[in-house]
């Protein structure tokens, strides 16, 4: 017998429409796209804690270093780049304060005359010592590194601020909590040479504007 030919009749022909040939891409885009691996991101309020300018918090300072060691009850208010450190406990008074800004300090002790200086930190010498870093505790405080100098830091999965190297310190932060719409810290550590601090912070009130007293 004569061989048959073949012929495209022998084949079911397949006829895409336009309109299948479309939902099948986009049901192959979805699966794709619930595959992708996204980094994790920032807290909403990580990027936004430098316009957090306002605030008071209450805690327990403890300092250290070759000479003195002690502990205070510490009160910090921050108005901008104002500042009002009250310290009870320590130092032989009832209540000690350094005020200032950016341009002066002043501190004040109870039965003794006021001693005035161009920052917080010549100040605190008389206290503890050593230049106690005022001015880059206003923003370590919030889990920042202050933009003044160079710094090297690590996170947390959060984006939250572990570990910070600057100024010659050595940092830990850690036990953050929420506070309003802020994540902020509530133990800090600090260490550079033979000095260090720790401040645990009991009161956090952030947008704090006046002073209570």
């Amino acid at each position: 017998m004569p061989a048959t030919p073949i012929t495209s009749a022998m084949f079911p022909t397949f006829h895409w429409s336009r309109t299948l040939v479309i939902c099948a891409l986009l049901w192959l885009a979805a699966i794709m796209t619930g595959c992708a691996t996204h980094p994790g991101s920032a807290p909403a309020n990580t990027s936004d804690l430098a316009t957090l300018e306002n605030w008071r918090l209450e805690g327990k300072l403890g300092f250290r270093s070759p000479n003195k060691n002690g502990s205070a009850w510490l009160r910090w208010q921050q108005q901008g780049s104002a500042y009002e450190l009250q310290l009870n406990g320590p130092f032989g008074a009832a209540s000690t304060a350094i005020k200032g800004d950016s341009h002066f300090a002043v501190l004040s002790q109870s039965g003794r005359e006021d001693l005035t200086a161009e920052n917080g930190e010549a100040l605190s010498t008389q206290l503890f010592g050593w230049p106690f870093p005022v001015a880059e505790l206003a923003f370590w405080a919030k889990g920042l590194a202050a933009p003044t100098s160079a710094a090297t830091a690590t996170t947390d999965s959060a984006n939250l601020l572990t570990t910070l190297q600057q100024q010659g310190w050595q940092l830990e932060f850690s036990d953050y909590a929420v506070q309003g719409s802020w994540t902020l810290p509530t133990r800090i550590k600090g260490t550079r040479d033979d000095y260090g601090f720790t401040l645990v912070i009991k009161k956090w009130v952030p947008g704090s504007q006046q002073p209570e007293h």
